[in-house]
Formats: structure tokens, sequence, C-alpha cells
């Protein structure tokens, strides 16, 4: 019975962990051993899981997966090589592992300069995280500050001019 459960849940999601976890490495191989995670641990905790709740257990696992790969892998270098990768069942990814390179070099530099903003003026920082990094509108985010828009505005813009002064050359490398 949890043999049969197992396998028409890995049958009917894999695809969906392995397309999640290509777009977030960017690496195939990578994508599949985070895949056979996921489902070694659905498969300890199928008994604990409510079949109804399979597909949201099963993306929030592989996000958490990804996660704890990139912390992981954080302070290893890769050597910059590109792999053509084939068609899998329906996913068809063609990446290079200096995709994934990158992209912890932008995290880091994103961090980087949050925390320069923060240690600069903690209102620039609240600034920049609700607008830049959460999204929110300059009326919502002026609401939650107790400020008028404009003067979210002239904080948004200071914080942006710190930045291009503080990091201008790097920030326009990337």
């Amino acid at each position: 019975m949890k043999n049969k459960r197992f396998e028409e849940s890995f049958l009917k999601y894999k695809d969906l962990v392995i397309k999640l976890a290509v777009s977030k490495t960017g690496n195939f191989q990578t994508a599949q051993e985070i895949c056979q995670q996921v489902f070694l641990s659905f498969y300890k905790n199928m008994d604990h899981i409510d079949k109804d709740l399979e597909k949201a257990w099963l993306i929030r696992a592989t996000k958490n997966a990804i996660v704890d790969f990139f912390r992981k892998n954080k302070n290893h270098k890769e050597v910059s090589m590109n792999h053509n990768l084939k068609e899998m069942g329906n996913v068809l990814v063609e990446e290079s592992i200096s995709v994934h390179e990158r992209q912890m070099y932008q995290k880091e530099f994103t961090g980087r300069i949050l925390r320069e903003v923060r240690k600069a003026n903690y209102l620039w920082y609240e600034v920049l995280m609700m607008i830049c990094v959460d999204g929110i509108s300059y009326s919502e985010a002026a609401r939650r500050l107790g400020i008028a828009e404009p003067v979210l505005r002239a904080r948004l813009y200071r914080a942006r001019s710190f930045v291009r002064e503080r990091f201008g050359n790097e920030y326009l490398d990337m």
C-alpha cells in the first residue's frame, strides 16, 4: 500500500519537482539530486502527509532542499563549463554552470549592498526593502512607515544615489 502510493505520487509529481529545482539551480543534475532527496523525505514522512496536501508538501520540500543546496555550496567555486542537457520527460533545459555562479554572485552582491545601506541609514534601508525587495507600492510603503509619499520617494532617491556612488562600477559590471 505504501509503495503503491509512493509510486503514484512519484510518477505524478517528479517532473514538477525537477522543473522547480532546475529553474532555481540552473543545473539538471543538481535538480535530479534534489528530486531524490525530496522523494526520499516524502517516503519517510508519507504516513503523516495528507494525500490532498501531497503536492503542496512536495513543493515546500523542494524549495527547502534548494535553499539547503545553496547554503552548502555558497563557498564552493565551480569551474565554468557549458553543458548541453538532453530532454528528460517534458523538461527541456539548456543551462551552464556559469549561470549558477552568476546567481550566487548576484545574491551575495545584493546582500552586501543592503548591509551597506543599512549601516549608512536605516530609513533608506527600510524603504529599499519595501519597494525593491518586497515589491510594495509607494503608497502602501508610505502608509506602513507612517510618512508622506513624497518623503518616501526622497528616501528612495537618496538610497539609490548612495548605491550608485558606493557601488557604481561594480554595479554596472553586473
